[in-house]
């Protein structure tokens, strides 16, 4: 599996989790807005998967290790928001929503963080070298908007 296939699984996940924030907007549209989150999150695991497991051959570092700090993430993280969804009162929902959403913004900005000081183990550039121009406005541009989604939901 090529980089470029990764991103462009990446970018149907995205779109998919818009697509979800769209339809959660509205009653009527909740089932198709939960559809869409749904498919976006298992198109995002299952990239994830593959790339650990292709990165892993390449590097002939430990696949379980991978797969074992990726499990431990989701059982904690899952456990972290079942935990908070259940605790929130209905008519707290939006702060929570608010808070959950704030998450999604440090987690881009913490992904670029560890692209721009790791850019050979993304395989954008062999080690040493610089992370080329395209990428670097691209990593600009999620920074800039993980760190104003961040604030703006914090704020909210």
């Amino acid at each position: 599996m090529s980089l470029n296939v990764v991103t462009l699984l990446y970018l149907i996940a995205s779109v998919c989790f818009g697509q979800a924030l769209k339809g959660l907007s509205n009653p009527k549209t909740a089932r198709l807005g939960n559809t869409f989150g749904m498919t976006g999150m298992a198109i995002a695991i299952l990239t994830t998967l593959a790339l650990i497991v292709k990165q892993a051959a390449l590097l002939g570092s430990n696949l379980g290790f991978g797969l074992g700090l990726l499990f431990a993430a989701l059982i904690i993280g899952g456990a972290a928001g079942s935990y908070i969804a259940a605790k929130v009162e209905m008519t707290k929902m939006p702060e929570l929503v608010a808070a959950m959403h704030s998450l999604i913004g440090l987690a881009a900005i913490a992904i670029a963080y560890a692209v721009v000081a790791e850019p050979s183990a993304f395989g954008l550039a062999p080690p040493g070298y610089l992370i080329p121009y395209g990428n670097r406005v691209e990593l600009f541009i999620g920074t800039f908007v993980g760190a104003i989604t961040f604030s703006g939901s914090v704020i909210a």
